[in-house]
């Protein structure tokens, strides 16, 4: 992995861990240094844009109240980076979310688009993937 590649991994790492201190601490706000505006979400049939912190606040206090109350943590398994460019990556990580019993009851894959501003890499759009195993097609 390059350099470039394993700067993205990390910071979707930290990305995670700062989902898991948000919930926790009832904190939405955590989530700012990891989001870049706008951003947009795609999945479920929607196409969500987010266009003020208000806004991402919002999602983010959304996102927390739907885990469940002996949410412990989340992990992300792997996390898969493909550079664009320098400063534009797609990845996709492989999140477990546990519960205070140390037992995973959620696994899911995710993806996002990751753009590095003023030397701080930031998701501009996360993308749901559907149940099951993904498919892949190659032409």
């Amino acid at each position: 992995m390059t350099d470039v590649a394993a700067t993205v991994a990390a910071r979707l790492r930290e990305y995670s861990d700062a989902f898991v201190e948000s919930v926790h601490r009832k904190d939405p706000t955590l989530m700012r240094p990891y989001c870049h505006l706008p951003a947009m979400v795609l999945g479920r049939g929607r196409t969500i844009t987010i266009e003020t912190s208000d806004a991402n606040d919002a999602r983010w206090r959304r996102a927390a109240e739907a885990v469940p109350d002996d949410y412990a943590k989340s992990v992300l398994h792997t996390v898969d980076v493909t550079l664009v460019d320098d400063t534009v990556a797609w990845v996709t990580a492989d999140c477990g979310r546990f519960n205070e019993a140390g037992l995973e009851y959620h696994r899911f894959l995710a993806s996002y688009l990751m753009v590095e501003i003023d030397g701080e890499w930031k998701i501009t759009t996360w993308v749901a993937h559907g149940s099951g195993a993904p498919s892949t097609t190659r032409h």
